[in-house]
């Protein structure tokens, strides 16, 4: 009797609870694990922040496949985001630098309208950070700018596990035979994100059946794999890839040269799986923030954290084939729509953020000179010598504007050139040309953004142009990420609105430019100009792509 009426009291105070938040005009989405009480942002657009998809990865669900929620009529406060996962600190990554945790899975919304009308699209949305570091929090990402432009779209932001807790392989150490998933947990836990989309976004007036995953960097690598995943087929209708692709995946040899498993170990004196599992999640965090001794792959950094791992890919150990350009050719995802898109000088991204410019004992970008010059070369000798004669050719076409820069570190900008086409444009090009020789229902896009900073409005940062990410401000309609930089609010418009067209109805097209599908005969591609201006254009780069795509699949295969 005693339990009976503690149940009714405790029913009466959330249906008392409910009701305050509806007098004050709180919107509430009633959804399987709770009804969710947002909150309207500053602009009209309607927010639930920190609503749980799934169970929290702690205890003995640490390290473990992500699991469902439980059915819940309790009303929850849905107004702040969530911290982000487990991470080392960097400098680059904001989601870094405040308060993390493990219970971290967790997704927002954002929406004008609770009612579904006309299917409703939805867009989800998956951070990058080289699967390591990041996090919804990150003002790059906020959500309500989009909404406020295109009413009838609903956004999705979601958590994940990075770094350790999301992708590490724990097959040498002992007892890690219980813990089979950990390559690719954060995949996982993305999965886990869209299944309850499909079941749950109707609540928020969105449309299950028009479900677009977008990502840029780790993200667009994200939205490669679910492409060709195990498990992540029906969860959506259309992808939209930004400057990452299937070659953002590591291989089980990767994972033994990378070592994490092993520094995390030695970092925080475990011997076994009953070691780390007992650890706090304090502890966990000191042990990736400790220094491991040596600089990882990448050269910058020596913190345990910063040898994270990127999804695993083999045949025998993970929900990702081995080689996922074949399994895009042979019909994975062929019905599905897919625009995948790069910009224009990606690996100046890593010039500008990786290596300090300024504080370099032989001058600026002396580091990050040397750097690519060996990147290039470990490309020649992974591809062999008809990969090296291609690249020694086609640094004879490469014709970068010449800049101080240049003449300081002659060839500085065809290495780096080279290295935006093996790290993400020819990756790119295979994912198009393949899933459109398909043969599905699916169409296929790609675009080039080439719309960066320039030497007047950032002195500081004169060389970096349309580096890796200068996209995001513009893709979430976000003129308020950097307040006072000269982002061109037109642009913003229209890129934004290449994207949402793409979402409604799978044909990005807009206002004068009618965009054709990509096939490898013409490579039709939408170049956003860095003059602002948006057309399409035919087989880009032509005599970059006719030099180097041959070598790639083999140098892909072999890295």
């Amino acid at each position: 009797m005693r339990k009976i009426n503690l149940i009714s009291l405790f029913s009466a105070f959330c249906l008392l609870t409910l009701s305050c938040a509806e007098k004050q005009n709180d919107p509430v989405a009633v959804c399987e694990n709770g009804r969710f009480v947002g909150y309207v942002e500053d602009n009209g657009v309607l927010a639930f922040k920190g609503i749980p998809f799934a169970k929290a990865p702690v205890g003995e669900l640490r390290w473990k496949a992500p699991q469902p929620v439980e059915a819940s009529d309790e009303v929850f406060e849905a107004k702040e985001f969530r911290v982000p996962g487990l991470q080392s600190y960097d400098e680059g990554e904001p989601a870094s630098h405040g308060e993390l945790s493990e219970d971290c899975l967790y997704l927002n919304v954002w929406t004008t309208d609770l009612e579904m009308k006309a299917g409703r699209p939805v867009m989800v949305w998956i951070h990058g950070g080289s699967y390591g570091w990041g996090g919804t929090i990150d003002p790059l990402y906020e959500g309500k700018y989009l909404p406020a432009e295109y009413p009838d779209v609903v956004l999705v932001s979601v958590e994940y596990r990075v770094n350790a807790m999301g992708f590490i392989d724990f097959s040498n150490v002992p007892g890690g035979e219980a813990f089979p998933d950990t390559p690719y947990l954060g995949i996982l836990d993305q999965q886990q994100a869209l299944r309850w989309i499909q079941k749950n976004i109707s609540a928020f007036g969105g449309d299950p059946d028009n479900v677009t995953i977008f990502g840029e960097s780790a993200g667009g690598g994200s939205m490669c794999c679910h492409l060709i995943a195990k498990g992540s087929e029906g969860l959506f209708r259309r992808v939209i890839p930004m400057s990452g692709d299937i070659y953002l995946e590591h291989t089980p040899e990767n994972y033994a040269a990378n070592g994490q498993a092993e520094k995390l170990l030695a970092a925080t004196g475990c011997k076994d799986m009953d070691g780390l599992m007992a650890l706090s999640e304090a502890e966990l965090l000191k042990g990736l923030n400790t220094d491991a001794g040596v600089k990882s792959f990448e050269g910058y950094d020596s913190k345990v954290g910063a040898f994270n791992n990127w999804p695993m890919r083999s045949d025998e150990r993970s929900i990702l084939p081995t080689d996922g350009y074949k399994a895009l050719l042979e019909g994975k995802s062929k019905d599905v729509d897919v625009m995948i898109g790069i910009v224009a000088d990606e690996l100046r991204y890593w010039a500008h953020l990786q290596f300090d410019a300024s504080n370099t004992t032989d001058g600026p970008l002396a580091g990050y000179y040397l750097w690519a010059q060996g990147k290039v070369d470990e490309i020649k000798q992974i591809g062999g010598k008809e990969t090296a004669r291609r690249i020694d050719e086609c640094m004879k076409y490469i014709d970068p504007d010449s800049d101080e820069w240049d003449a300081k570190h002659p060839g500085i900008w065809k290495y780096t050139e080279i290295m935006n086409n093996y790290m993400f444009r020819l990756g790119s090009i295979t994912i198009a040309q393949n899933h459109s020789e398909a043969g599905g229902s699916g169409r296929t896009y790609m675009y080039v953004f080439g719309k960066g900073y320039d030497k007047e409005s950032f002195p500081e940062e004169s060389y970096i142009k349309a580096c890796h990410a200068c996209e995001l401000t513009y893709a979430f309609n976000n003129l308020a990420y950097k307040p006072g930089a000269p982002y061109d609010p037109v642009l913003t418009k229209r890129f934004s609105n290449i994207l949402v067209n793409f979402a409604r109805t799978g044909n990005p097209s807009i206002d004068g430019v009618d965009v054709p599908e990509y096939d490898k005969t013409d490579r039709s591609t939408i170049i956003i100009g860095r003059d602002s201006e948006i057309h399409v254009e035919q087989n880009p780069l032509a005599k970059e792509t006719e030099l180097l795509l041959p070598t790639f699949y083999d140098y892909f295969l072999k890295k």
